[in-house]
């Protein structure tokens, strides 16, 4: 996202001289020699302090030495404080002093929201609350500050539009700049194809170019390929990707392994060289994007830009997001509906009741209680079960009448045109339009809640 949007911004922004970043450690030097190259005319200046980076209330406030060499790398009007992801709450401290600290040293602030803490993050709350945040309305106040020297960008077009209720025209939807939408050299496509052979055992593939995270519902993508009647098999490029994924991700590939289902997890994941995730889109029958929860949808761009056949959910947010670039999937999937007869149905509101359990204590105080139930029904959708009732599902040899269609997306060539800096600088609209209070901020979370509350594949 920095090394491929900050160079096309700062080439329209002669009044910017110099860009601060800062880092609780630097872990690839590399990355930043590259991209201070790339910064034609304007200083990069990255300022490691441990106090910058990850903090819960056990570190501590940040002190007056750290917060010093904040206020002297901040001096100027022609420096811009690049703050990219802030607002998933790793640290509150440096989160509640950065509006302060640019405003009283002249400089900008430019908040990049990818995420934010109360999506799925709640383990985060209990940090709010040891920092002396009362409630959700305070939290929320201190996540989306406003002032002359704050911008928000936001890769999501929901997100866009109820912050522009509480900060105005300086904040602006820029989704991800695209990377170079272009089809790999045939040999590479050949060797990908070579590889995807092997691992299928001769079997059609649908790869999903993902890490392996809970939200990416990965269970369902072999739901999925059962109903396919040419005997289909599911790749993944990735592994999990965080110590908190692992059992989860170990418990799927378990049960795929011992009941032979048609799964072959984490293609590239500790491969060393091996084919690009491009030129495996290429060589795939399909992709599959069984997600449960997008922030912006790049696969999907991806998927049309090599013009191969996708399956995915159909997720609002990202559809909004992608058809504002021109782009269309006609034949998206809402939901797959298994009946409560392939699973424990007992077992599983049991397990739903024990989670949401657990969870509710890490809550704030206004939306606890606020889960409900599955009404009485006869079937429920797949993605809203547990991951064990998902494994109780796969195992009980059920499958979808009929297989979800694989569509290429339409992308007109006239419309892929990357817009990313003019959404980013857009047009000043006669300012902030500050409003202090933050009701509308708590009503959106409360919306989301809702959904995110009936999945517990997302739930910590």
């Amino acid at each position: 996202m920095i090394t491929r949007g900050l160079p096309l911004l700062l080439a329209r922004m002669e009044e910017i001289e110099e860009v601060v970043l800062l880092l609780g450690e630097l872990t690839d030097a590399a990355w930043v020699k590259e991209l201070a190259g790339l910064l034609t005319g304007v200083r990069l200046r990255v300022v490691v302090e441990a106090e910058f980076g990850y903090r819960n209330a056990e570190n501590g406030n940040i002190g007056a030495a750290a917060a010093a060499v904040l206020m002297e790398v901040l001096s100027g009007k022609g420096t811009v404080c690049w703050a990219h992801n802030l607002c998933v709450g790793r640290n509150i401290p440096l989160q509640r002093m950065l509006p302060e600290a640019c405003a009283r040293a002249g400089a900008r602030l430019w908040l990049h929201h990818h995420d934010w803490w109360w999506d799925g993050r709640w383990a985060r709350w209990a940090d709010w609350v040891e920092f002396g945040v009362s409630d959700l309305g305070e939290a929320l106040a201190l996540t989306v500050p406003v002032g002359p020297e704050v911008t928000h960008f936001c890769i999501n077009l929901t997100d866009c539009r109820w912050l522009q209720g509480r900060a105005g025209a300086v904040v602006r939807w820029v989704g991800n700049p695209l990377p170079d939408l272009v089809g790999p050299p045939a040999e590479d496509v050949a060797r990908a194809a070579s590889w995807l052979r092997e691992k299928s055992g001769g079997r059609k593939v649908r790869l999903a170019p993902v890490r392996a995270l809970r939200r990416k519902n990965l269970a369902e993508a072999v739901l999925l390929a059962r109903s396919c009647t040419d005997g289909v098999c599911v790749i993944t490029t990735g592994g999990a990707s965080s110590v908190a994924e692992v059992p989860a991700w170990e418990k799927l590939c378990q049960a795929a392994r011992a009941g032979g289902w048609p799964l072959v997890p984490g293609l590239l994941a500790g491969a060393g060289v091996g084919p690009s995730v491009a030129a495996l889109m290429m060589a795939a029958d399909a992709i599959v994007m069984p997600s449960l929860q997008e922030g912006f949808g790049l696969p999907y761009l991806e998927a049309a830009a090599l013009g191969r056949p996708l399956v995915a959910r159909d997720l609002p947010d990202v559809q909004e997001n992608l058809g504002a670039l021109g782009y269309r999937l006609a034949e998206a999937y809402g939901s797959v509906m298994v009946p409560l007869d392939c699973f424990d149905l007992a077992g599983e509101d049991g397990r739903v009741a024990a989670g949401w359990k657990r969870l509710e204590r890490r809550l704030p105080v206004e939306l606890r209680g606020e889960r409900k139930g599955f009404r009485a029904e006869s079937e429920r959708d797949f993605g809203c079960l547990t991951l064990e009732g998902q494994l109780e599902v796969l195992g009980s040899g059920w499958k979808p009448d009929g297989a979800v269609a694989a569509e290429v997306p339409i992308w007109d060539n006239g419309r892929r045109e990357e817009r990313w800096v003019e959404r980013m600088l857009g047009e000043e609209r006669g300012g902030q339009n500050v409003r202090p209070p933050v009701e509308g901020l708590v009503d959106e979370v409360r919306r989301r809640f809702e959904y995110w509350a009936s999945h517990p594949l997302l739930w910590p």
